[in-house]
């Protein structure tokens, strides 16, 4: 397990610095920068803009600007927004709360709706329940989540049941309306993976095994049937994690959501590098965050994969071994 977390850290650190200088070449590569709005300011000449560019280094080639932004980062630092005339991890900070409390909201709506209508499928094959998941599906995978945005816009503007704007905060009820907008993807994900992953586990031999134990019907689903599904939707829950939090942007700008996503929105209208570089640095980690407890949690699920593991530390270590020998 130690392995693999040095070596998911490792590639995660290579990945994160392609993203940075990436990232950076096309906001540069965009043209124009946090100052060039106050062109158009009567009030602001030229020459005052001239000494703002050189005062914030605006000036500078390309790529001395990201050789001090990530130096700043290998400091702890990461810069300073122009737009809010703050750090920017002090603007962050608040804001990726309320994504993460979003994004666990969203998943823990899927999950306590896929399970059981998909368990109730997988036991009535070609029945009503089945059919009833595949309806359920095909709605939620091809429905838009700016369709679906806008159908919660229009619902919480006429019940007045929720709060839309600035004043929502994570620890609201107000957090249901842009959680369950943000699930319904995800439910039509789980949904398929636990009636097809379930259903086939429900016909091997050692569920067979098990119910000629007599053992009842909720102990086969669960402790046998269940544990032999959940690979796949334990690498979905990971992955979907960190894409919760970088693709919630449309539902949170929709809904007026104070996160990580309406943020990034008002950091490119405003051209504010330093506060969008770290946007995608912070949605980046989220990302490789997800990817890696996706596979620790595989591990901890099927002994199979340990023992891989385990046979290739020690195959390794033989070959490395076997020429001193």
């Amino acid at each position: 397990m130690l392995k693999l977390i040095l070596s998911r850290l490792l590639q995660g650190i290579i990945v994160l610095f392609v993203v940075s200088v990436l990232t950076f070449m096309l906001l540069a590569a965009a043209g124009g920068d946090a100052l060039t709005a106050l062109r158009s300011d009567p009030l602001v000449s030229d020459k005052t803009l001239e000494e703002q560019r050189r005062v914030y280094g605006l000036d500078q080639p390309v790529a001395v600007r990201y050789a001090r932004w990530l130096g700043g980062l290998v400091r702890g630092e990461m810069g300073e927004s122009f737009s809010f005339r703050a750090p920017v991890w002090t603007i962050l900070r608040p804001r990726l709360l309320n994504t993460l409390w979003l994004a666990v909201s969203a998943i823990l709506l899927a999950w306590m709706i896929a399970l059981p209508l998909g368990a109730v499928a997988a036991r009535r094959p070609r029945r009503w329940p089945d059919r009833l998941c595949g309806a359920v599906i095909m709605l939620a995978s091809s429905t838009p989540r700016i369709v679906l945005a806008l159908v919660a816009l229009a619902f919480a503007a006429r019940t007045s049941l929720f709060s839309i704007g600035a004043n929502t905060n994570a620890l609201s009820l107000n957090i249901l309306l842009p959680a369950f907008v943000l699930s319904v993807p995800l439910i039509a994900l789980f949904l398929a993976q636990v009636r097809d992953g379930l259903g086939s586990a429900l016909k091997e031999e050692f569920v067979q095994v098990a119910r000629a134990k007599g053992l009842s019907e909720r102990v086969v689903i669960l402790r046998h049937a269940l544990r032999a599904a959940l690979n796949p939707l334990i690498t979905i829950f990971g992955y979907s994690i960190g894409g919760l939090v970088s693709g919630s942007v449309i539902v949170e700008t929709v809904l007026g959501w104070p996160g990580l996503g309406l943020l990034s929105v008002l950091a490119v209208r405003s051209r504010d590098v330093p506060l969008l570089m770290g946007v995608v640095l912070i949605t980046s980690i989220a990302v490789l965050v997800g990817n890696l407890l996706a596979d620790i949690l595989l591990r901890f699920n099927d002994p199979r994969l340990r023992e891989d593991a385990m046979r290739a530390t020690t195959a390794s270590g033989a070959g490395v071994s076997a020429p001193a020998a």
